[in-house]
């Protein structure tokens, strides 16, 4: 079986290794337009701001791994240009290749205004990486432009060792999180962050000068955080996509006749609402490559979809939310009710930090999204409640559920246990 792989990175090779594991003689090629593979894109901010210092400490495994120890062939700075799904052909720029089975993973690229493309850096390559990191080291300045995922933790990282000016369309960061909790995301930030602001002219004279809806400033670099878009321009017929340019897959992630598609360049199925949904992640793409890898020999293994749950540090605290929020649950009519506890992250006489819990349930009970902040013990709180949500657990399960208890990683009322009690009172009608 000639099996083609279009892109390199992490739903790409995950595809590629697994269809070798299940078939020592398929003929696997992979495709990459740049000159790295499988390399830790979710690692490149700590990498600019000094958390280590050589690049290739970022790639997982070097191409010689693929190529000699497990028998793919790695095609670098090789651009697919077109793909005929009906004569199971695809075409560079020079060349066309047959196939049998198809695995598109191209993955996305920054979405930059036009107007400002010619200033901007961006960060999702490890050509990006490399360069960014290269400039840095002669930039004292630092503006970024978007407070997404990204946009936040750059700035939260590389504020320790450069100035850097955070500029927002909305009147808080993260705009994933509910209002309650961008209040407190507030409280943890500083002054440097520009709210309720757009970039509206960017010129450059030895320094970049940045004029915004709320004023003007100069800085040595510019890096735009402003969202991704799928690369996929290149497939014209036979593929659906949706209006946003994403490969539209089935459960099996089958995007039409013995074309499988992954990673940031397809929607996913959200685990909470059923409907077709983005996550660009980095886990979501491994484990669709892996069951793609299955799928490609006549398996029929379903892929779920995701909750999309997502952390970053943000200021040394441990950010993130999982599920649902309330302006979906809002503009999908599902009827719901929250809790939100400020707890803490040890016992008491551990002198730990607060924690943060909003937790959203359906009206009859079932776990739809959560959110935490917290300086310690957040990540695991919030993947106890992915976990929870993945289950379909209900809140008053969190109250039963059987957590461990030790005082210096929480107290013996942690404030999940607690934010099931409230959903038990709130449930049963105790306690009013």
């Amino acid at each position: 079986m000639k099996i083609l792989v279009i892109g390199g990175g992490a739903a790409g090779m995950s595809a590629a290794s697994k269809a070798r594991r299940m078939d020592r003689d398929a003929d696997i090629t992979v495709f990459e337009d740049g000159p790295f593979v499988s390399y830790a894109e979710c690692g490149m901010p700590y990498y600019l701001a000094g958390y280590f210092n050589d690049y290739n400490d970022l790639l997982h495994y070097k191409i010689e791994e693929f190529t000699e120890k497990r028998g793919i062939n790695v095609i670098t700075n090789e651009k697919i240009k077109d793909v005929d799904v009906k004569n199971r052909i695809v075409y560079s720029k020079n060349r066309s290749y047959e196939y049998d089975k198809l695995v598109i993973a191209s993955g996305a690229s920054p979405r930059i205004p036009d107007e400002f493309k010619d200033y901007a850096l961006s960060l999702r390559s490890m050509e990006d990486a490399i360069r960014l990191n290269d400039m840095l080291k002669r930039s004292r300045d630092i503006t970024i432009v978007g407070a997404g995922v990204l946009g936040t933790e750059l700035y939260s990282l590389l504020k320790k060792r450069h100035h850097v000016r955070l500029i927002s369309k909305h009147d808080h960061v993260l705009p994933y999180f509910d209002d309650d909790m961008s209040d407190i995301l507030k409280n943890i930030c500083d002054d440097n962050i520009e709210y309720n602001s757009l970039p509206i002219e960017i010129s450059y004279n030895g320094r970049y000068k940045i004029k915004t809806s709320l004023g003007s400033h100069e800085s040595d670099l510019v890096i735009f955080a402003t969202g991704i878009e799928p690369n996929t321009s290149f497939i014209k017929d036979g593929i659906k996509k949706d209006g946003y340019g994403r490969i539209i897959v089935d459960d099996y992630l089958m995007a039409c006749d013995d074309v499988y598609a992954a990673g940031d360049a397809v929607t996913t199925k959200n685990i909470v609402t059923g409907l077709n949904d983005y996550f660009p992640l980095a886990q979501v793409a491994n484990k669709m490559g892996r069951i793609i890898g299955v799928n490609l020999f006549g398996n029929r293994i379903k892929f779920p979809g995701s909750l999309g749950t997502t952390i970053i540090n943000l200021n040394d605290y441990q950010v993130g939310y999982t599920g649902i929020n309330e302006r979906t649950a809002r503009k999908l009519n599902i009827k719901y009710d929250r809790i939100l506890i400020k707890g803490e992250s040890r016992s008491k006489y551990l002198h730990g930090s607060d924690v943060y819990t909003k937790i959203i349930y359906s009206e009859d009970g079932r776990l739809i999204g959560a959110q935490v902040i917290s300086r310690e013990n957040g990540a695991w709180r919030l993947n106890v409640l992915a976990t929870a949500i993945y289950s379909k657990m209900h809140i008053d399960d969190l109250f039963f559920n059987d957590l461990g208890y030790e005082p210096e990683y929480g107290p013996v009322w942690d404030p999940i246990v607690i934010a099931g009690s409230l959903g038990l009172d709130k449930l049963q009608g105790y306690g009013k």
